[in-house]
């Protein structure tokens, strides 16, 4: 055996199929982790951090192991360094990347997943590649893990990456020099479970790619999907998820909506058979859940898609509505899915083929212009996968843009619009009250005239709209939301739940009881609808009992304090703090060149 090179790091991988990589165990594929629990959906609307989801839920700083492994008949195209950038440092770039594997699952996730590995190697292999790649299935991969764990034991503490005290390992990464080269067979990308014990923990899974000769983000990120979070391959979605095809090697697309949900990245809001409302729907703020009342793993979700940022690669945009059925446990078509795309066009090229091409377009998001509705008379329809009717009626989707709005249910919509707002909070919240996602955390929304207290704009522009656990945020310069604060010349109204602020010199009304405050412009520009109505200029006072579109447990008496709200504004301000640290000092954390 033999090591060289800084014992710090970690690598990448270049996949050549449209999608990459299995799950096994004993040395056969599966579509799923044999412990994967069978979890019923939540029944509250989700708090960042809840981790009673569907899925494994790790957070916080999560420690990772990476091996690295180089054979006779294959060298490794980059050195530790140059690996550990890859993996670990922010804003890194080569090769096109829009940043690190951290800061994939870090921006992926809000702030709530810190993903950081380190990374011992090289290791040169007993054997040649050429072996490894042979005999029957993983047999080659199975006997590689085990020659490597053993080598490495002497010099790694594996009790280190058990990052829930659970007695197990969670991120076990090896990284081979050289080509994946058969599917399925061999070294081929794959995540696998390996059951020793070592330092007194249970080894649990591990993944395993190739370093290729140049740097990308697809496939180290989606075999991390299934070794740390359990989740599946997404057959038959497409380009809807970094677990379904690899539409952009380099820069692969995010992680779904309804898989950020569930880990409690993003909230959502429950939609029942008795909802009729309108609801805002902005980017990265959060989602809505109709649940099967009869069989409670099955459920629709959507949220705003933009082909923007990670999803630049995208040939759409609008609200994109999946369907999860998790009594199905694969994604393998043509089959029904676990969790499918319902395109608008009601085509259904996605759930064909396991690798779909085109893997998005247009028609597949419900917008203004194409399909507005879904419900039991459309095409596709709301029909659960028996084909009992579900009752969903979704309808009069708006144009397609940074913030979206819709309607749900089957009678007359109360008054005003309620609903996720966006990060950066740019505008103000109709009658119903709209939730903000502020450094991942989610206020509640739909409670009108609430008390608000100032926040703190600070570095990063945030305002806390505290009072009825509203969370708040305004664009660069702009107003503080609170009990007539101002800021940039940007004054705010009393008696509101929460404001999303203004960007720039407009004066910020509060949930539709501005008292004479005029509604903030997203840009300086005209004013946004505080009232429900979209030319208003001037909110009138509304009272809770006429004004909430989107009611929620819990709603308080108006001028009450949430303790809850309070506490969730110091986990954002401490989720930040430990952003900018993170990015601040982690160079200063890297090892010395040559060290």
């Amino acid at each position: 055996m033999r090591f060289w090179g800084p014992c710090l790091l970690t690598a990448t991988v270049l996949l050549t199929a449209p999608a990459s990589a299995l799950i096994v165990v004993s040395g056969k594929i599966v579509p799923e982790w044999p412990d994967q629990p069978q979890r019923a959906a939540r029944k509250a609307l989700a708090a960042v951090g809840q981790s009673d989801g569907f899925y494994a839920n790790p957070k916080g700083v999560v420690h990772g192991l990476t091996l690295l492994v180089d054979f006779s008949d294959a060298s490794p195209a980059f050195s530790a360094l140059e690996v550990d950038d890859w993996l670990n440092q922010p804003g890194f770039s080569e090769n096109g990347l829009n940043g690190s594997v951290r800061d994939y699952f870090f921006d992926n996730s809000n702030g709530v997943v810190d993903f950081q590995n380190q990374v011992v190697g090289f290791y040169r292999a007993s054997k040649p590649k050429s072996y490894y790649e042979g005999g029957n299935g993983y047999s080659g991969a199975s006997e590689l893990v085990s020659e490597l764990l053993e080598a490495v034991d002497d010099e790694v503490d594996f009790s280190l990456f058990d990052n829930d005290g659970d007695g197990r390992t969670e991120a076990i990464s090896i990284v081979y020099a050289g080509n994946a080269e058969t599917w399925g067979q061999g070294l081929w990308p794959h995540s696998g479970g390996i059951d020793q014990t070592r330092d007194g923990v249970r080894l649990n899974r591990y993944q395993m790619t190739a370093m290729e000769d140049r740097f990308v983000l697809y496939t180290f990120v989606h075999e991390v999907g299934h070794m740390l979070f359990g989740w599946p391959d997404l057959y038959g979605f497409g380009n809807y998820c970094v677990m379904g095809n690899a539409s952009d090697q380099a820069n692969p697309v995010g992680i779904n909506d309804f898989y950020r949900a569930d880990q409690g990245w993003i909230p959502f809001i429950e939609i029942t058979a008795q909802t009729n409302a309108r609801f805002y729907a902005d980017v990265n703020a959060g989602g809505y859940r109709y649940v099967n009342p009869e069989r409670p793993n099955e459920l629709f979700f959507w949220s705003n898609i933009q082909n923007t940022d990670r999803w630049s690669s995208l040939r759409g945009k609008g609200l994109v509505v999946l369907h999860f059925d998790g009594e199905i446990r694969t994604n393998e078509p043509p089959n029904p899915l676990s969790l499918a795309v319902v395109q608008a066009d009601g085509e259904r090229e996605l759930d064909q083929t396991m690798w779909p091409e085109p893997g998005s377009e247009q028609a597949d998001f419900y917008t203004a212009t194409g399909n507005a509705e879904l419900s039991a008379s459309t095409n596709p329809s709301s029909a659960w996968n028996d084909d009992s009717v579900s009752g969903l009626r979704l309808y009069d989707v708006s144009a397609s843009g940074e913030s979206m709005t819709f309607a749900v249910g089957s009678g007359t919509p109360e008054p005003g619009i309620g609903g996720a707002g966006g990060t950066g909070g740019v505008g103000a919240a109709g009658g119903g009250g709209r939730m903000d996602a502020v450094g991942g955390v989610a206020g509640n929304a739909g409670m009108a005239a609430s008390a608000a207290m100032p926040g703190a704009s600070g570095a990063v522009g945030a305002t806390a709209g505290i009072g009825g656990g509203a969370f708040a945020t305004s664009g660069s310069g702009g107003a503080l939301a609170g009990s007539g604060g101002a800021s940039e010349g940007a004054s705010s109204g009393l008696g509101g739940s929460m404001s999303g602020g203004a960007a720039g010199g407009g004066d910020a009304g509060m949930n539709g009881a501005a008292m004479g405050g005029r509604a903030g412009a997203p840009s300086g520009g005209a004013a946004s609808n505080l009232a429900g109505t979209a030319t208003a200029t001037r909110a009138d006072p509304v009272s809770e009992e006429s004004s909430c579109g989107c009611r929620l447990p819990g709603t308080r008496q108006p001028g009450t304090l949430s303790l809850y709200g309070l506490a969730l504004s110091l986990l954002t301000l401490l989720r930040r703090r430990r952003g900018w640290m993170y990015r601040a000092s982690a160079e200063a954390a890297r090892p010395p060149e040559g060290s």
